[in-house]
């Protein structure tokens, strides 16, 4: 799981009830469920940051973005994040919140436009967290979903997992992200997985997703 270390705590941040996730409630999972996307999509609800931040009747929307270099995967160790959590974790995954700024706000949006808003927040967080100094091979492409009840983060979040790929691994880090390297999939199993934050871990597990 991610946090977005640019948030104030007056935020305004889409939002969905999460009892609109039925079946997957009370389960670590990465999924792809096109229905159950296009239900949330026509339920998001705009909500300050600061009214949900511990209310488990809703689920926070976040982007995290998977940068991939042929066969290996961006990864870098949290330095900074409002979530304490996940500090000193290392990651595979660069994003945050998808905030009121992004979508220009919701009313009578249609669901396909608003796949196409989500864009806006996908290349913020990554131009905030990150530079890339690469050519693109392809925009983000939604892959997956995770919902992770395992603990306190996970019940308050549900992320939209989003790959983009570039030509060489020429990236820079910025404010709160450490290090960044590339690994394979094998390295990040054998060497990392223990020392990963859990959403990434699940990645890593069901690598499926990732592939192509």
């Amino acid at each position: 799981m991610t946090a977005n270390l640019h948030s104030k705590t007056d935020e305004k941040i889409l939002c969905f009830r999460k009892d609109i996730l039925s079946k997957y409630l009370g389960t670590s999972q990465v999924f792809c469920d096109k229905n159950l996307w296009e239900h949330i999509l026509k339920n998001l609800e705009i909500i300050p940051r600061s009214q949900v931040e511990k209310d488990f009747r809703f689920k926070q929307l976040i982007v995290y973005i998977i940068i991939k270099h042929s066969d290996t995967y961006l990864t870098y160790k949290r330095t900074e994040t409002r979530e304490k959590m996940l500090k000193g974790k290392y990651s595979i995954g660069i994003g945050g919140h998808v905030n009121d700024t992004d979508v220009n706000g919701i009313d009578k949006i249609q669901p396909s436009l608003m796949k196409k808003k989500l864009i806006r927040a996908v290349w913020r967080e990554i131009n905030e967290e990150i530079e890339i100094k690469s050519k693109i091979i392809s925009e983000p492409k939604l892959k997956c979903f995770i919902n992770d009840d395992s603990d306190e983060v996970g019940k308050l979040h549900f992320g939209s997992v989003w790959l983009l790929k570039i030509s060489e691994p020429k990236v820079s880090p910025k404010k709160g992200v450490g290090k960044i390297k590339f690994a394979s999939l094998s390295e990040l199993e054998m060497e990392k997985y223990r020392f990963l934050e859990r959403w990434s871990q699940l990645l890593v597990k069901y690598n499926h997703f990732l592939r192509g």
